[in-house]
């Protein structure tokens, strides 16, 4: 692969270890299990194409139990009877194409059966809108079928976002009530843009990726992409191959304008601001004061790590900026993110999750005295600036404790509402 990579970072691939946790991601995780979990028997999720919605479903399916009977649909171009053949399958039954059996009744008869059981039927579709309408008409009969007046299946559809267009149909409308939960993906914000090319190129095994895409690059990928993930592989591929091509031994600014150009793409690189005046040169703003992590382990003092540069790792391997060497720490466990005079905590979908002051976390700007539980280790986040400027932060996002994780303190007992697709009925 050369650079010093296992594999390509930029590839497009189901792998779970190249799933990027953007605040959009997780929220839209957080809206299917809240989805799954509630009343609401269909959920809508829109994003422009390229945005991550296979690795989304991928995702919400790695993390349910086995409570949920669940099969996903992903192919556009599928008859009505391969439709309702897929679903059959995925749910256990081996029919062959010249079986005679009525494919929808028999789904009918299963998810009855399920449903008596204690168990939820789910169905992924995914871009819906670009099916055949018989296999639509398909889709609507399966989500009204009842046992004893209850809906027997759940329905997810994630699409572009013509597909309200197609929801908002005469035909749809007993399927899509008004009132139908939906949420829409927007693509990465430019320090996202730049989280993710890291996130990437840390999973393709590099150590440093800033020595091998620079920060100075983001812009430039931000503004051609527009934060669209796809297209931010694309052009990354295509760059690191022009750097391959030059012998560089990292992505070069002129090795993204080729990039840029072959693909078509436009990018005006930004004009440097004019001085004030030829003898006065405008003051330098002092950088605000970054924070440090105080560990500890066992309860005994372990290190201090001062937070330098945008992105800090923090995981079990090697490659981690703050190494913490235990079973219960992913290799890649958490990114600490500065954004905009912030520090933000990510969780990068560790086994184990994150503790701050007592309460699971999957994303938190974080303050002055944060209390961070990683593994075995106490992480104390000092930084009496962001004590000073510290605001609500709307993209906080909780994670309650799945079946096996012990509570952590302020975690409800029952009737707890999980992120991705836990939950206690019995209230």
């Amino acid at each position: 692969m050369g650079f010093g990579l296992a594999t390509a970072p930029f590839a497009d691939t189901d792998d779970e270890s190249f799933f990027f946790p953007s605040d959009q991601h997780l929220r839209a995780l957080e809206f299917m299990g809240h989805s799954l979990w509630t009343n609401a028997r269909l959920g809508v999720v829109t994003a422009d194409h390229g945005c991550g919605k296979s690795l989304l479903i991928k995702r919400l399916l790695n993390d349910l139990d086995e409570r949920i009977v669940a099969a996903a649909i992903q192919r556009e171009n599928v008859p009505a009877r391969d439709f309702l053949q897929e679903i059959l399958r995925q749910f256990g039954f081996a029919l062959e194409e010249t079986d005679k059996t009525d494919r929808r009744r028999c789904l009918e008869r299963f998810m009855s059966h399920q449903a008596s059981m204690g168990r939820i039927c789910l169905l992924v579709v995914e871009n819906p809108q670009a099916m055949h309408p018989s296999v639509l008409e398909e889709l609507r009969s399966l989500a009204a079928a009842e046992v004893d007046g209850v809906r027997v299946l759940k329905v997810l559809l994630i699409g572009q976002p013509s597909l309200n267009l197609v929801l908002e149909s005469p035909r749809m409308a007993e399927l899509v009530s008004a009132k139908a939960p939906r949420f829409s993906l927007g693509p990465l914000t430019e320090d996202q843009t730049a989280a993710y090319v890291a996130h990437r190129l840390r999973a393709a095994g590099a150590a440093n990726p800033d020595a091998l895409m620079p920060y100075t690059l983001m812009a430039h990928i931000h503004a051609c992409s527009g934060g669209v993930p796809a297209r931010i592989n694309k052009l990354c591929a295509r760059a690191l191959a022009w750097a391959a091509s030059e012998g560089a031994p990292l992505v070069t600014t002129s090795a993204l304008d080729h990039a840029t150009e072959e693909l078509g793409w436009q990018y005006k690189r930004p004009v440097a601001p004019l001085a004030l005046t030829d003898d006065i040169a405008a003051p330098a703003a002092a950088p605000a004061p970054r924070g440090k992590l105080v560990i500890t382990m066992q309860g005994l003092p372990d290190r201090e790590v001062t937070l330098e540069g945008g992105r800090i790792l923090v995981g079990r391997g090697e490659e981690a900026d703050v190494s913490i060497d235990s079973v219960f720490v992913s290799r890649y466990h958490a990114l600490i993110v500065h954004d905009n005079g912030q520090d933000l905590l990510l969780d990068l979908g560790s086994t184990n999750g994150l503790v701050v002051n007592s309460r699971r976390i999957l994303r938190r700007a974080l303050r002055h005295r944060d209390l961070i539980q990683v593994g075995p280790a106490r992480v104390m986040y000092f930084n009496e600036h962001a004590a000073a400027t510290a605001q609500p932060d709307p993209g906080e996002t909780i994670c309650f404790a799945r079946p096996g994780f012990p509570h952590a303190a302020g975690e409800e007992e029952a009737g707890a509402l999980l992120a991705f697709g836990r939950l206690d009925t019995s209230g």
